[in-house]
């Protein structure tokens, strides 16, 4: 197959052409695209037609399917490797699926486990009249926006990562018994790149090390601004297929009318614990 590869924007996301992810990737076609994903950090094939099994396939080019975290009584099903992310309701009035409502900050997935999922691929199948665009930052850009002092002071430095399902206030540092949580570099190394990503989010980032509380929280509200940056925003179409980094990028979602249907399969692709940077010295 020919592989036509056309960028989005300047700084992330390009939309792949000649590529259907119904069928195997050859050796060949995997190549191109993992490149391609490595610099662009965002993959969008259009146009798609797949099958679940086939969406469990999809990203075979990149690595092995992770399985869904979510409790299966927030879910909406039993599947461990798709999700559907819907605001849709059987007849009997039970949600088909989560995260289906309003707008979502910025974050990265499941980067409150030891090793978050290095990707995270979304499938569009019903779609709002309006609204419910994902926004894109790209983490490498937000790292390098910030001020030398900046850098300094985060060098060697950790987040703590939290998130739970049935609550909306982040806990504080003495507050996580019962809840999923990990220390995560403040800025990551990419493996393959090198690349120096800023590595935090205002969704589940509670504290940074080495310091107060309040100390954590105004250094964070420093650093937030910087990655909450829209280098790509995707407005949907049916068929659509996002495959992003989610080591060096954060997404966010946009608002849509709640009485209105909306239905996005998602899955993520295995991953490895982060690698923490060293910020040389000016």
């Amino acid at each position: 197959m020919t592989v036509e590869i056309i960028p989005c924007t300047k700084t992330m996301a390009a939309e792949i052409r000649g590529v259907d992810l119904s069928q195997p990737v050859d050796d060949d076609s995997a190549a191109t695209l993992l490149e391609a994903w490595h610099k662009y950090v965002l993959l969008l094939f259009r146009d798609q037609k797949m099958t679940d099994q086939q969406l469990k396939n999809s990203a075979a080019w990149l690595g092995k399917t992770s399985q869904i975290a979510m409790p299966v009584d927030r879910r909406g099903d039993d599947d461990i490797e798709i999700q559907k992310v819907s605001n849709i309701r059987d007849k009997a009035g039970k949600p088909i699926g989560a995260l289906g409502d309003g707008e979502m900050w910025f974050h990265h997935d499941n980067s409150f486990t030891e090793a978050p999922d290095k990707a995270t691929w979304l499938y569009a199948v019903e779609l709002p009249s309006t609204g419910g665009n994902t926004l894109f930052g790209n983490c490498y850009e937000s790292y390098e926006a910030l001020p030398k002092e900046l850098k300094k002071e985060i060098e060697g430095r950790k987040v703590l990562q939290v998130y739970d399902f049935t609550i909306r206030e982040k806990p504080r540092r003495n507050e996580l018994a019962d809840v999923p949580h990990y220390w995560q570099p403040v800025v990551v190394q990419h493996p393959v790149t090198g690349r120096k990503a800023l590595y935090l989010d205002r969704l589940m980032t509670a504290a940074i090390d080495g310091g107060s509380d309040a100390e954590s929280d105004e250094l964070l509200g420093q650093l937030f601004p910087y990655i909450e940056r829209i280098d790509y925003e995707h407005e949907w179409q049916l068929g659509d297929y996002v495959i992003w980094d989610n080591r060096c990028s954060v997404h966010a979602r946009r608002d849509f009318p709640a009485d209105e249907r909306r239905l996005l399969k998602r899955g993520k692709v295995e991953g490895d614990p982060l690698l923490s940077a060293k910020i040389a010295a000016a």
